[in-house]
């Protein structure tokens, strides 16, 4: 057997063993590396930042101050939230695998040239001051850019501080100039360098005052610079070389200290930070370090009166182990929805199995791979979770949404617009992700599309009876590019475009025309002088003629009336507790045909609505033939209902026989207290407090039969 990776290669010991290095380093705690408008004690933040980082074991505490130029907000926010050393170790782990520029090499070159740039900044930046190099201002913008193109050192002028010139190459892809300079000094020739600030200090920051006058004017000061050196007076009045004027040197200047400090924010992707609270406890220590990034899409839309959550999952990179030219992966979904309140409403996991011959393979390697289904959702206010793990390459990926789906009413509301490359027709009524009527909709979770592509675009309308006959569907392209010298259009059809069931199909949109860049597409439904609703997307138009369409693999499902979606209907209105709709969807399931968890639900449902003796006729049936620990907590709480407790007792027993659980010690301990048995319900008391100390209810039960 062969084994290939595709495009990605685990981190090997060699990172792990420098991962580990680092936390040896010892480093005092220090907040040099702000600039001086950003210096003292005024700030709760900084202040909060600094209590939490100095509660954390030195090693962590060294390692945030090290990568402090580096780090985002979105990682520092997280790393401030996370309780333990070892969610600390992954999560360092992370942070350093994510800017490996190669990870099919054996080592992380990113890591290993900030190291470098720690040792020169101790070495070189140090001297003199009561901190480490690497937390000094200069240590702070080398770590941040690296070594610069020139750097000039001034130290023995007897009319200036001493002071450093740097000049940089910027990535102006990032919003940095081609060049730029930056500039340190020693003011009053003692203690750290600091940042000089064009424009906000002057040329006269720089110079030393003569002995017959305290202070000198900023064109005197220009002039003394100037006759030490012509490119260090030009740099004091601005970081750009190519600024003349003076009257500019502040902003320009100010520009580059901005962009240069939100480098981390647009080098770095921190999809991983902010979803790594959710998902730190569901992959193993052995998955932790390969995160890949992804891009996702969520709609919600209607089908036959059901709310679907449409989903696509497109991970930057895919990974399979090759045997016999097959191309094979397993991959773990798990899908977690919540309400507003962090109540779990749906969540389970399945297996995805992906297998390729080479003929496939080759035929769609150049294009990014989609994972995509949908599930039906009550309205509500939810929290999506979505963790896609390859156990195959033991890599994984994640996203979150926040979708809100509303109730019922009597206004006009447009659904969130599809954007899609072409469709294709489907041969029955089966669901499918991003299919309706008839058609199945090829789309991208990037929004990407190339100006040798059609765009066409999918909507759906609620209450359009409600809309008169002169109804304009006004559609316009916006350019999202700051200089507003892209193109855009505008287009307004007429109803005709919406069929009986609300649908809206509009396009294709040639894009020949359109100048590449970033794009906001907004539909209006205009009746009379009234807009009655509007929707936005925003898109990229690339002006290469790439493959823009990922490869969909997605699951096909029974129709909309099946059993599988109306018991996730029921499952979701029981936990909403909307136990009388949870009722009647479960009894119509079970009318057709006997189903164990259906039977399961439909008896915890029955107890909730206090039908106990119909929840334990179901609970004692299903137990006959499953013999299931869940049917014996629904009969116990049936007992336990009916004041039962002497047969109660006996599921109890049952259940503390196999597993310990606070709640079942609890209602043990309740039913010897019923049944006149103090003392075994003081030790099934003092056991649960033992197992969860924050239980005044129980407490107080407790002390109550002590006293007694």
């Amino acid at each position: 057997m062969i084994l290939k990776i595709i495009f990605q290669l685990e981190l090997k010991s060699k990172l792990e063993k420098s991962f580990k290095a680092v936390l040896i380093f010892s480093w005092l705690i220090s907040w040099a590396f702000l600039p001086p408008a950003e210096a003292g004690t005024g700030f709760p933040g900084l202040q909060k930042e600094k209590e939490i980082v100095r509660n954390v074991l030195p090693a962590y505490r060294e390692w945030f101050e090290m990568v402090t130029p580096i780090i985002t907000d979105s990682e520092k926010e997280v790393f401030f939230k996370l309780k333990t050393d070892r969610e600390r170790d992954r999560f360092i782990a992370m942070f350093w695998q994510i800017r490996d520029p190669d990870r099919q090499t054996d080592e992380n070159e990113f890591y290993i040239d900030y190291l470098e740039r720690v040792h020169f900044a101790d070495e070189h930046f140090g001297s003199g001051s009561s901190k480490r190099g690497c937390l000094t201002d200069r240590g702070f913008y080398y770590l941040l850019l690296g070594q610069p193109l020139e750097r000039q050192i001034y130290a023995t002028h007897s009319e200036i501080w001493p002071m450093e010139l740097w000049l940089y190459k910027g990535e102006e892809q990032y919003g940095l100039p081609s060049y730029f300079y930056l500039i340190f000094y020693q003011p009053e020739g003692s203690g750290d360098y600091q940042l000089y600030y064009p424009g906000l200090e002057g040329p006269e920051r720089l110079a030393i005052p003569s002995l017959t006058s305290k202070s000198i004017t900023r064109n005197k000061a220009f002039e003394i610079l100037k006759g030490v050196n012509a490119e260090l007076a030009k740099a004091a009045l601005s970081y750009l070389p190519e600024d003349q004027s003076a009257n500019l040197s502040s902003l320009s200047s100010q520009t580059i200290i901005t962009a240069i400090k939100s480098l981390p924010e647009k080098k770095f992707a921190t999809a991983y930070a902010r979803n790594y609270l959710s998902y730190k406890d569901l992959v193993e220590v052995d998955y932790s370090h390969n995160y890949l990034g992804s891009s996702a899409v969520v709609k919600v839309f209607k089908q036959d009166g059901v709310n679907f959550v449409h989903w696509s999952l497109e991970p930057d990179k895919i990974n399979f182990v090759e045997n016999q030219d097959i191309y094979s992966a397993i991959y773990e979904l798990t899908v977690r929805v919540e309400d507003k309140s962090g109540q779990p409403v749906l969540n389970w996991t399945e297996e995805i199995p992906v297998k390729l011959n080479q003929q496939q393979f080759e035929a769609h390697a150049r294009q990014r791979f989609a994972f995509q289904d949908l599930f039906p959702l009550l309205p509500g206010e939810y929290k999506l979770m979505f963790l896609l793990k390859n156990k195959t390459a033991r890599d994984f990926t994640s996203f979150e949404a926040a979708i809100s789906i509303p109730s019922n009413s009597s206004e006009v509301r447009l659904s969130p617009l599809l954007l899609y490359h072409y469709l294709s027709p489907v041969k029955d009524n089966r669901l499918k992700a991003f299919t309706f009527d008839g058609h199945e909709f090829l789309v991208s979770a990037r929004n990407e599309f190339s100006t040798a592509e059609k765009l066409s675009i999918y909507g759906q309308v609620e209450r359009i009876s409600t809309l008169s006959a002169g109804l304009i569907i006004r559609l316009s392209l916006k350019s999202l590019d700051s200089s507003g010298a892209a193109a855009s259009f505008e287009k307004e059809y007429g109803r005709e475009i919406i069929n009986d069931r609300g649908e809206i199909w509009c396009g294709p949109l040639d894009l020949s025309q359109i100048k590449p860049g970033y794009y906001q597409l907004e539909m209006s439904l205009i009746d009379g002088d009234e807009v009655k609703a509007i929707q936005k997307e925003n898109l990229i138009i690339l002006s290469a003629p790439l493959l823009t369409a990922p490869w969909v693999y997605a699951r096909t499902h029974q129709p909309l009336l099946s059993a599988g979606w109306t018991k996730m209907l029921a499952t979701q209105y029981f936990l909403k507790g909307n136990y009388q709709e949870a009722r009647k969807i479960l009894e119509e399931i079970l009318a057709d045909h006997q189903d164990q968890e259906s039977c399961l639900l439909l008896a915890k449902t029955l107890y909730a609505l206090g039908d106990y003796r119909q929840s334990l006729s179901l609970a004692l049936s299903l137990y006959e033939k499953t013999r299931g620990r869940e049917a014996v907590k629904v009969i116990a709480l049936d007992y336990a209902g009916l004041k039962d407790w002497k047969p109660a007792l006996i599921y109890l027993d049952e259940l503390m026989s196999e597993a310990t659980e606070v709640s079942v010690l609890n209602l043990a301990a309740e039913a010897h207290l019923n049944l006149g048995e103090k003392d075994k319900a003081v030790v099934l008391l003092e056991k649960s407090l033992s197992l969860m100390p924050d239980q005044p209810e129980i407490r107080a039960k407790l002390a109550n039969c002590q006293k007694k």
